[in-house]
């Protein structure tokens, strides 16, 4: 528990700056994250039968984030074309029919998993004009207090099993605890942001919604990849960060809620689908 105290204490300073700052060091993370979970992703499912291409989920993943970050998810659907037929083309160059179904479909899932998720996230900070920084943080500091939320109030009230058959550790207290500390959060970010003009704020109605969407998206995301790990037959799906494991493991929560976000934030929160 102190070492994963320590990663979130150092870890959450930097990614907030990483997120004001935005540009080439927001980018350098962004694709950092997103080729070392590609390629742990790869090596979790070669625990299994059916094993995709780490280059190709690497390469094709940080295709998505460099799309978003730099020209606005312009050319997702070139993203998607490199991945499908790169798959395809793979299993012909085998010359022998050797994992011709499961492979490509790891290869384009994982793709989709680790690259063009985490650029949807990308895609809020860099294509939403001046709300942008503001929307980007807020998302980061949910995710966050959600995470930190269920962690701290499963540990201290937690008596119900959440999932026991994906992660037996996760309570019911601790999923409500997160979601708690999510609302909370977004509150208080709204009311400083407001006091200070420092970021763009939701209204009071979208804040509160689109804290519990973000919590309730990010706590599926934990399930789900505690899912794949389980069925893999391992731990973590690294061990580059101490107390959490790896990539993979700390962003899974972005990973699926961060769609939900981005488009949730474009089709519902008034004005934002047109900047």
């Amino acid at each position: 528990m102190r070492a994963r105290v320590i990663v979130g204490l150092v870890g959450a300073p930097i990614g907030v700056w990483v997120v004001w700052a935005g540009g080439i060091p927001f980018a350098v993370i962004t694709l950092l994250v997103a080729g070392v979970a590609a390629y742990e992703y790869a090596l979790m499912c070669r625990t299994k039968t059916w094993s995709p291409s780490a280059s190709l989920v690497v390469v094709a993943s940080t295709m998505f984030v460099a799309d978003a970050v730099f020209w606005s998810g312009r050319f997702t659907g070139l993203g998607l074309t490199f991945v499908l037929l790169g798959s395809l083309f793979l299993e012909v160059a085998k010359g022998r029919p050797v994992n011709s179904v499961g492979g490509p479909a790891l290869e384009v899932f994982g793709s989709l998993y680790c690259g063009w998720a985490l650029g949807r996230f990308c895609l809020i900070r860099s294509s939403l004009g001046r709300a942008g920084l503001g929307l980007a943080l807020l998302f980061v500091v949910l995710v966050w207090m959600n995470d930190m939320g269920a962690f701290f109030t499963g540990r201290a009230f937690g008596r119900r099993k959440l999932a026991p058959g994906l992660s037996p550790s996760k309570t019911i207290e601790g999923a409500i605890g997160g979601v708690a500390w999510a609302l909370a959060a977004s509150v208080a970010f709204k009311a400083l942001g407001d006091a200070s003009g420092l970021w763009y704020t939701l209204d009071w109605l979208h804040a509160c919604t689109f804290a519990l969407v973000v919590a309730c998206c990010g706590q599926l995301g934990d399930l789900a990849e505690s899912a794949m790990k389980r069925d893999a037959g391992i731990k973590d799906a690294g061990w580059i960060l101490p107390g959490h494991g790896g990539i993979l493991d700390r962003f899974d929560s972005f990973f699926f809620a961060a769609p939900v976000a981005y488009y949730y934030l474009i089709l519902i929160v008034p004005g934002l689908g047109v900047m």
